[in-house]
């Protein structure tokens, strides 16, 4: 029988085999979606190989609210970006005869809790149509929306954001205008490209708008734009970000000033710490710009600006080992000793434990229960007092810091355009922050689970609460295109160079490139004069590096700063400082105590 039972299983293969001929089509449909899932867990870098080279837009979705004659409109599902903020649209309209204010209010969201709440208060014309913008931490996936006015009642509403396919993509501009201008198609699976589409007449006039998309593309005419929409899109690619002009205007060079100044005649063009591409065929426009998408592209973590602030660590690794004391990534805090000193409060505790138990039971037996009744609260309150006074007179009240930052000077112009990153550590949380409408705090990043401060944008961004939770050590990247009156003040003096230093800091080491030759700045405080000497040779190949000497962890957090641009030899006039101190940038107005302050300046002097 056993003999048999080989011959009997044969048979009933080949019996079934049109049975199973008749399942193999839909095991070949059920292959992608095992690969899909695959590539899934593989991450990114796997993904990027199956891409296909065309966009997909992600249009979000309206949600209309009204209360008599005021109308709004909200477009649910924005296109999330990799870092910064969230543009959230919402369009007022006022068809009665007198103006309304209306406050907008966003409570966002995360895994962890509320990542803040971010307002805005607009007047709404007569007859006139709105679009408001509001910069909503990416960190809050969604929320609530609500409205409020004067006399209306508006329900309150959820939102959520939308994660992009491929890499995230802004383009201000009808798509109709992107594909001439491009030649991308529009796909449906697997794009390249996820593209949000904003009319130019509605564009956002602030930074925070545009400065987490590692591209933004104006697909229609320059000159059509508003100038205030314009200033904020030039302040987003001299702070690090990817402009694409589609249809550039003749006068491209008045309308980017630093272009003349940092561009090395390839596309794209570097202009300040981003870059800058101005077209020409559309078909070359096009590949050009998937080929630079691939060079933005990180494993795991898809873009980062300019500047990425170390976060805390994933909840899950906080408490274990030594990973408590570091931040995500490994990273190490920039400011030394924030951690709160358990070490020396537990050696505190310790003795009070020794003083109530074993010396407590010690004094009763001696002086009976009388006397424990007055000596117990009596060594509770000395411990609970030299734990306090150990806070006040070693650590304090004050804001522990260390702040980095680059700065691009634009003389002609008045202003700089300044990339910096700080590290915070507050014993007490301090009352808030300002800055201006073009100038944009960055947080650690995509990932980050932790509460996001409440801000409003009214007029610029103005931080009221959560900047610096009190003993939390904080990082913040800053993004700013600012008016500024520094400068480096050069004059001749016989075969001498004499500089007179108003860069608003203590001026630490720095080159000048005066009549051909190159010349070392002397250490000089602010508002002081000095001789300049000539330098060697061997000066000329000095790095900015080696100049400014950044710590190790600093420079990895400046990861894409277009060092090259920074390194090229020192054009006539042209100067490179370093400077010390809190540096230029906007939060530098916040007190605090400073344990390092390097800031590195470029720009043109004033004098021969």
């Amino acid at each position: 029988m056993h003999e048999r039972l080989p011959a009997a299983l044969l048979a009933l293969l080949l019996c079934a085999s049109p049975a199973l001929a008749a399942f193999e089509p839909a095991a070949a449909v059920a292959v992608p979606d095992e690969e899909e899932s695959a590539e899934g867990e593989e991450g990114s870098e796997t993904l990027n190989k199956n891409w296909v080279p065309g966009y997909q837009e992600v249009s979000g979705q309206a949600v209309n609210v009204s209360d008599g004659d005021l109308q709004a409109t909200v477009v649910n599902g924005p296109l999330r970006p990799s870092c910064g903020y969230t543009p959230l649209e919402v369009t007022l309209h006022n068809p009665g005869p007198t103006p309304r204010t209306v406050s907008i209010r966003v409570d966002s969201h995360v895994s962890m809790g509320r990542a803040g709440v971010t307002t805005r208060q607009v007047e709404v014309g007569p007859r006139q149509r709105l679009s408001a913008w509001l910069p909503v931490p990416i960190s809050g996936r969604g929320g609530m929306v609500r409205l409020d006015s004067l006399g209306a009642s508006f329900r309150p509403f959820s939102f959520y954001s939308v994660d992009p396919v491929g890499q995230p993509v802004l383009v201000v501009g009808s798509e109709e205008a992107f594909q001439s201008g491009t030649k991308l198609p529009r796909v449906k699976d697997k794009p390249k490209l996820s593209v949000r589409f904003i009319a130019p007449g509605d564009a956002p006039r602030e930074l925070a708008a545009y400065v987490g998309y590692p591209m933004v593309v104006v697909a229609g005419d320059v000159t059509a734009l508003p100038a205030d929409a314009w200033s904020a899109l030039e302040a987003y690619a001299s702070t690090g970000g990817y402009l694409v002009l589609l249809r550039p205007p003749r006068d491209v060079a008045g309308r980017l000033p630093l272009l003349a100044r940092t561009s090395s005649g390839v596309s794209p063009n570097p202009y300040g710490f981003g870059r800058v591409r101005v077209c020409g065929k559309a078909e070359e426009c096009g590949s050009g710009l998937l080929s630079d998408v691939n060079l933005m592209e990180e494993p795991e973590r898809g873009h980062v600006g300019v500047v990425t602030p170390a976060g805390p660590p994933p909840s899950w690794q906080r408490g274990f080992g030594s990973s408590r004391h570091l931040l995500n990534d490994g990273e190490v805090p920039l400011v030394p000793g924030v951690q709160a000193p358990v070490g020396r409060f537990l050696f505190l505790i310790t003795l009070f434990v020794l003083a109530v138990g074993p010396g407590g039971l010690a004094l009763a037996r001696r002086r009976g229960p009388v006397a424990l009744l007055i000596a117990v609260p009596s060594v509770a309150l000395v411990t609970c007092l030299a734990i306090v006074a150990w806070s006040v007179l070693v650590e304090g009240f004050s804001v522990h810091a260390s702040r980095y930052s680059l700065t691009w000077l634009d003389r002609e112009r008045d202003r700089a355009v300044t990339v910096g990153l700080g590290g915070y550590y507050a014993n007490l949380e301090p009352a808030g922050v300002r800055v201006p409408a073009q100038a944009v705090l960055l947080g650690p990043g995509v990932d980050w689970d932790t509460q996001f401060p409440d801000a409003d944008w009214t007029n610029g961004m103005v931080v009221s609460g959560g900047f610096l939770p009190s003993r939390t050590y904080r990082e913040w990247g800053e993004v700013a295109v600012v008016p500024s009156r520094a400068r480096l003040t050069v004059r001749r003096e016989g075969q001498g160079l004499r500089v007179q230093n108003a860069l608003g800091a203590p001026l630490a080491a720095g080159y000048v490139r005066s009549g051909g030759k190159l010349w070392r700045l002397p250490a000089l405080a602010d508002g002081a004069e000095g001789e300049a000497t000539l330098a060697p040779a061997s000066d000329d190949k000095i790095s900015f590096s080696e100049l400014v000497a950044f710590p190790e962890p600093v420079k990895r957090r400046f990861s894409r700063v277009p060092w090259q641009t920074l390194n090229a030899p020192l054009l006539e006039g042209g100067f490179a400082a370093k400077l010390e101190g809190p540096g230029p940038a906007p939060t530098s107005a916040l007190e605090v105590e400073l344990h390092e302050g390097l800031h590195f300046v470029h720009g043109r002097v004033d004098g021969p």
